[in-house]
């Protein structure tokens, strides 16, 4: 039976800041994904002309031939290619042979997603919103023991929800002033084989687990189920990027990356109309001159034009070509500066110090390093809900997470060629000949076993110099 006081108008009731951010989530996944959501979005300026009558196709056709350098994208996943180069390590004391935990770690979301991928997912997520939402569910059954549900595949697992699938939230102190979700309602789309989009409303309470389906085609209500909450709080994470700007609210790592890549988009846009200018000159001339404008366009001189006006080629101004160049170089430095990537990403035409580059590599190691104490602490948060459907949250205080807390960033050639220097110089001590060595071979090999084994040759007298 359905509540009479429950209808889709107020199960799609929303948070208020839900209505002030959505615009800008939007904004940012477009400038995430690019592609079709990009041209979709329309984000280039439209002339004055595109505004007004048949104008509107040559705007279309200007979107789908702009191409877009996509630095949202490039930025969060150069981000996640260091923070996952080195997995992080789980200690699951007592709970290291427990069917349920061993099966999150391989598929964490049902669908066969190992935890790793999943935390990766959560924290690219928390890069382009600012905040990510993970649920801790569990599918409703009448089973009344532990064996008929491992037998049944029924076991507890994860859902992370982007912060547009988020519809209502509360997020509050309790009575002994800690903070706690009380209230999360979330909203999935299912569409049907006839393409009918049907509405998944999800509500979770610390007294209810609810779920209704809304038709898309008549707006009829169904009720899925509505079940007591059998652990008596809200299996729910929100995990935020590196800054908060509300409770239930975070901020996102290319909210100033996604404007200056919109305007090298509209830079990329306007150069493409400067070369093909620049190839294909335009023709002036009157309406009854017999002249083609070949490639270029075609400007039709007013017939109030003094008579005995010749044609003539409109000269292009390769300064412009060169300007909007410059333009997109400087951008592209900016978004490099902002995110600190400018050390992996730019190719330096000017020398540096090797101070400045250092602090360059010491900047962006703040930043990965506070991304994966934010992972870290979410993950601690999420097991111990997890164990908390398990019914053993005493066990959950014994796990140990330890994401990686340094990143090996370095410039290898420069540091490489820094040793060879300090190779030629007259040091008259075979420790540092040793301790020179170790260094040149912990640059050039990754591989923890190769150079313990090279440690050991050169401990044990295997070189005499480095490399010359």
């Amino acid at each position: 039976m359905n509540n009479p006081a429950i209808t889709p108008e107020t199960l799609l009731s929303k948070h208020n800041l839900y209505n002030v951010f959505s615009d800008e989530w939007d904004y940012f996944r477009q400038s995430y994904q690019g592609g079709k959501a990009y041209r979709d979005a329309s984000l280039l300026y439209p002339y004055r002309f595109e505004k007004e009558g048949t104008g509107e196709a040559l705007l279309l056709e200007r979107l789908r031939q702009t191409p877009l350098d996509n630095h949202c994208e490039s930025a969060l996943h150069t981000y996640s290619s260091f923070l996952w180069k080195k997995k992080p390590q789980r200690d699951l004391a007592e709970l290291q042979d427990d069917p349920e935990i061993l099966a999150l770690l391989k598929d964490a979301d049902l669908e066969g997603t190992p935890l790793n991928e999943f935390m990766r997912t959560v924290q690219i997520q928390a890069g382009i919103y600012g905040h990510a939402w993970i649920v801790i569910d569990k599918a409703p059954h009448q089973y009344n023991t532990l064996a008929e549900e491992r037998h049944n595949g029924i076991r507890p697992y994860l859902v992370h929800y982007a912060p547009p699938n988020v519809y209502d939230w509360t997020i509050e102190r309790n009575s002994s002033g800690a903070v706690e979700t009380t209230y999360l309602k979330v909203v999935e789309e299912e569409r049907s084989r006839n393409g009918e989009v049907n509405k998944i409303v999800r509500i979770w309470t610390k007294e209810s687990m609810q779920a209704y389906r809304i038709q898309g085609g008549s707006n009829t209500l169904e009720t899925l189920h509505n079940t007591p909450n059998p652990i008596g709080i809200i299996p729910a994470i929100c995990h935020y990027g590196r800054s908060r700007l509300h409770r239930g609210i975070g901020s996102s790592e290319i909210k100033d990356v996604a404007k200056l890549q919109q305007s090298i988009y509209n830079d990329l846009s306007e150069l493409a109309q400067t070369i093909r200018n620049t190839n294909h000159s335009t023709l002036v001339k009157n309406p009854d001159d017999d002249a083609s404008g070949g490639a270029g366009g075609v400007v039709i001189m007013s017939e109030n034009t003094e008579s005995g006006k010749k044609p003539y080629l409109l000269q292009p101004m390769l300064f412009q070509m060169e300007g909007l160049i410059k333009a997109i170089e400087k951008k592209e430095a900016m978004i490099n500066r902002m995110t600190h990537l400018a050390p992996v990403r730019s190719v330096r035409t000017q020398p540096q110090s090797g101070e400045a580059i250092k602090t360059e590599f010491q900047l962006l190691n703040a930043l990965l390093s506070e991304m994966a104490s934010g992972l870290q602490l979410t993950e601690y948060r999420m097991l111990e809900v997890y164990c908390h459907w398990l019914g053993k949250t005493e066990q959950a205080k014994s796990l140990i997470i330890q994401y990686p807390e340094k990143f090996e960033l370095r410039d290898r050639q420069q540091d490489l060629n820094l040793l060879k220097e300090a190779g030629t110089l007259t040091v008259n001590s075979p420790t540092f000949q040793k301790e020179l060595q170790k260094l040149i071979a912990s640059i050039a090999l990754e591989d923890d076993a190769q150079l313990e084994e090279i440690n050991g040759e050169i401990d044990g007298g295997g070189g005499e110099n480095p490399p010359q």
